[in-house]
C-alpha cells in the first residue's frame, strides 16, 4: 500500500494555537470547508438550545432518524446516524471487511487511515487535473477492470471540486459488489439539476444490478457546525443493520441529535445562504487567477471552497507555512490521498477575510523561497 501519514486534516486550529503559543481566535481558518455564511444562523440555534446532559443519549437516535428519513424520502431502517462522518467511515470498513478497496481520487484521508488500521489493501485512481479530475475513458476502463470488492468515491469531490456529470457512466463501469458514495457536499448542490441526481435513489437506478450502494452524509459542512459531530449513512436494511451492530452505544450525543433535527427544520433558511456563498467562491476565484503564485488554468471552484494549483516555482508546504506565520490557515493538499502535488484549498469566506488572504498571497513568494 502507498505510504500515508494518518490524520492529516485541516482545521487543526487548537493544536496550531498551542504550538504557536496563542489562542484559536487569533487565526483566520480557511482550511475548513464549512459554509461560513451560515455561521450566524447556526450560532443562534446553538445559543438558544440548552445542552441536554441529564439522560443517556437515545442509542437509536429515533427522532433524528425520522427527521432524516423525511428529508431523504427513505425508510428509517436504511439510515444509520453517527458521530460525524469519520465514525461511520471506520464502522463501514470494519463491518464490510473488504479484501481490497478502490478509491476514485482524490479522497478524504480518513478512508485511507482506516484502511491502514484494518490492514485493508487499497488503490487510488485519480483522473487527471487537466481533465478537471473527471474520469477519462482510460480511468473508466480501470474502474471496470479492478478486482476491488468495495469502491469509494466522493461527489461533489473534496478537494478536487468536481461534481461528476458522468456519474451514470462511472457507476455503470463498477462491477464491485459494494459502492460507497460520499455525499458530504450534496446539500450545496440544492437548486441545481445535480441535486436530485446525487441521491441514493438516483444512484440505484444507474448502478449495475446486484451492487449494494451506500451514501455518506455530514451535517458539518452545509450547516457550519464542525464541533457538533453528526453524520449519517444510508444503504439497504441488511447492510445498515450489520454496520450498526458494531457501533458502541451512545456515540451521538443528545445535543447533536437535537441540533440535527433543528438544522433540518431550518434547512430553507440555510439554503438562502447559498447565493452569497457562491458569489464569494466566484469572486475569490477571479482574484486568485491574477496572482503570480497561482496557475490560472488550475483554479477549481468547489461548492464552498476553491482548490488551487500553484505556479511551478511554488510548493504547497511552503505556501502553507508562509500563510500560517500570518495566522492564516489553508489546506495543504499534498497530504490528501490521490491528490497531485502543488495544490492548496481555501474556504470561501466574506470579502474582508478574502481580501486579507489575497493580500498575503500576493507577497507569499518571498516567504516560500
Amino acid at each position: 500500500m502507498p505510504h500515508f501519514t494518518s490524520h492529516n486534516h485541516g482545521g487543526e486550529v487548537y493544536a496550531l494555537a498551542r504550538r504557536m503559543r496563542t489562542t484559536p481566535d487569533k487565526f483566520c481558518d480557511f482550511s475548513s470547508n464549512a459554509n461560513i455564511f451560515a455561521y450566524s444562523l447556526t450560532e443562534k440555534l446553538v445559543r438558544d438550545t440548552p445542552y441536554a446532559f441529564v439522560h443517556y443519549p437515545d442509542t437509536k437516535a429515533g427522532d433524528l432518524v425520522e427527521a432524516i428519513a423525511a428529508h431523504e424520502t427513505i425508510e428509517p431502517e436504511r439510515i444509520l446516524p453517527g458521530n460525524g462522518g469519520a465514525e461511520l467511515i471506520w464502522l463501514t470498513l470494519q463491518a464490510l471487511a473488504p479484501r481490497k478497496v478502490l478509491f476514485l481520487g482524490p479522497i478524504f484521508s480518513e478512508y485511507v487511515t482506516a484502511c491502514h488500521a484494518y490492514e485493508i489493501p487499497y488503490q487510488i485512481i485519480t483522473p487527471p487535473a487537466e481533465n478537471d479530475f473527471i474520469c477519462t475513458p482510460e480511468n473508466l476502463e480501470a474502474l471496470w477492470e479492478t478486482d476491488a470488492d468495495l469502491v469509494v468515491l466522493c461527489t461533489p469531490n473534496n478537494p478536487a471540486a468536481v461534481t461528476y456529470d458522468n456519474i451514470h457512466s462511472v457507476l455503470h463501469m463498477l462491477r464491485a459488489p459494494r459502492v460507497l458514495i460520499d455525499n458530504s457536499y450534496r446539500e450545496f448542490l440544492y437548486g441545481t439539476e445535480s441535486y436530485a441526481e446525487n441521491h441514493l435513489h438516483s444512484y440505484q437506478s444507474m448502478a449495475r444490478p446486484g451492487v449494494s450502494l451506500f451514501t455518506l452524509h455530514s451535517f458539518t459542512k452545509f450547516f457550519c457546525c464542525p464541533g457538533i459531530r453528526l453524520g449519517y449513512l444510508m444503504g439497504d436494511r441488511t447492510q445498515i443493520a450489520r454496520i450498526e451492530a458494531l457501533r458502541p452505544a451512545w456515540t451521538v450525543s443528545p445535543f447533536a441529535q437535537h441540533m440535527g433535527r433543528l438544522f433540518l427544520e431550518h434547512i430553507d433558511a440555510y439554503r438562502e445562504t447559498l447565493p452569497a456563498l457562491f458569489n464569494a467562491v466566484t469572486s475569490m476565484g477571479r482574484e486568485l487567477r491574477r496572482l503570480d503564485c497561482m496557475n490560472p488554468e488550475r483554479i477549481f471552484e468547489g461548492p464552498g471552497f476553491l482548490c488551487c494549483g500553484l505556479a511551478p516555482r511554488y510548493n504547497a508546504p511552503g505556501v502553507y507555512k508562509a500563510l500560517l506565520n500570518r495566522r492564516l490557515i489553508i489546506r495543504n493538499c499534498d497530504t490528501i490521498p490521490g491528490m497531485p502535488p502543488g495544490y492548496i484549498r481555501m474556504q470561501a469566506r466574506p470579502e474582508e477575510d478574502a481580501a486579507t488572504l489575497l493580500s498575503a498571497l500576493e507577497t507569499v513568494y518571498i516567504d516560500n523561497m
